[in-house]
């Protein structure tokens, strides 16, 4: 089994093992749904750590919900982290317990780049 750790790839931090190069969102609009997108920890009233924004590592699994946009840089505070049955998605999440606002204010501060051609 292999243990994660924190690994930098092109400025990018993710807590798996083997990050992809890059990583990919459907459309320039990273603002989270409330509920579906992140998740309030009742005892705390803060979001939990284990929900976020979705991502991808093929921008073609992302074009149906808008023009492929690669994740150039995150800020510290947020971060991805493999989730769900399919191995190529990935979750932009809160790095610890935080306000939905401050998500959302970090999340303001993720670069987007078109992906030409994709």
């Amino acid at each position: 089994m292999v243990s994660s750790w924190v690994v930098a790839i092109l400025g990018m931090q993710t807590l798996d093992a083997l990050p992809p190069q890059a990583l990919f969102h459907g459309g320039p609009d990273l603002t989270p749904r409330l509920g579906i997108d992140v998740l309030i920890e009742r005892s705390t009233g803060l979001l939990r750590t284990d929900r976020g924004i979705s991502l991808f590592d093929d921008p073609a699994k992302v074009e149906r919900f808008g023009a492929a946009y690669r994740v150039e840089s995150f800020p510290e505070g947020l971060k991805m982290q493999q989730r769900g049955r399919d191995p190529g998605h990935y979750e932009l999440m809160p790095a610890e317990p935080m306000t939905f606002e401050r998500y959302v204010s970090l999340l303001k501060q993720v670069v987007l780049r078109p992906v030409q051609g994709a």
